[in-house]
């Protein structure tokens, strides 16, 4: 993908998400049952929990809630969420440019588990999610756990009706890579957000790229029980 491309993408959804954080952070109050089996396979103990793209917080909270987890660090690009989860989770709270190199690197340190859910799609060109799963490996200690979840949009029929034509955004489907996606978002504001479909495949091949080792993959979540994909991953 052209840098302008991803530059676009990135630009449009840092709008989506600073115009409508409070409205987005409302719509995502109730935890995910994929949640459950995350805090099941967490190592024991989870000194610190590392949660990159944490939005509101809401996974922080819910593994505070059952004593999951010891010392708390949320990374995220856009302030509006940031400031919901400071109100909502006790930890620390970092804003950073999930694209950009090493963003994961300074003063973080290392981490028995890290949780990335509902974010590796938001993140436009395979170089930057190939990227960012790499930083998120060397944060990793030597028995640490990675946890992820990509969003099963494109195969469901109720999200499909999200997805628009790129022409709405002057884009083309030329510009774009194999599984990118424009979504229409309808509550509060309505605006468009950029997302990649990223189903157990091309997981398994950015996992190897990435020099990670998968676990196991589960589906979860939504109303039939499939809307999002959870991989555990380690070095």
């Amino acid at each position: 993908m052209q840098p302008e491309i991803v530059k676009k993408l990135l630009a449009l959804n840092r709008h989506f998400y600073e115009a409508n954080a409070a409205d987005f952070s409302q719509s995502r109050q109730g935890i995910n049952p994929g949640f459950a089996r995350v805090r099941e396979l967490l190592p024991h103990p989870c000194p610190r929990l590392l949660d990159v793209g944490c939005g509101n917080g809401r996974f922080g909270q819910y593994a505070q809630q059952h004593q999951a987890v010891g010392a708390y660090v949320g990374v995220d690009f856009s302030g509006g969420l940031l400031d919901v989860a400071r109100a909502q989770v006790a930890g620390a709270f970092y804003g950073r440019d999930l694209t950009e190199p090493g963003c994961l690197d300074d003063g973080l340190g290392q981490f028995e588990a890290i949780v990335c859910l509902a974010v590796l799609h938001h993140i436009p060109g395979r170089d930057n999610r190939l990227q960012l799963l790499r930083g998120m490996r060397d944060r990793l200690g030597s028995d640490g756990r990675l946890f992820l979840s990509t969003w099963q949009f494109a195969t469901n029929p109720r999200q499909q009706r999200k997805i628009r034509p790129w022409s709405e955004i002057g884009l083309s489907p030329e510009d774009v890579e194999p599984g990118d996606h424009l979504l229409t978002w309808q509550r509060g504001e309505s605006a468009y957000r950029y997302a990649c479909h990223l189903d157990a495949t091309a997981i398994i091949h950015l996992a190897a790229a990435a020099g990670l080792t998968i676990m196991q993959q589960f589906e979860s979540d939504g109303r039939e029980g499939n809307l999002g994909l959870y991989t555990v991953l380690k070095k």
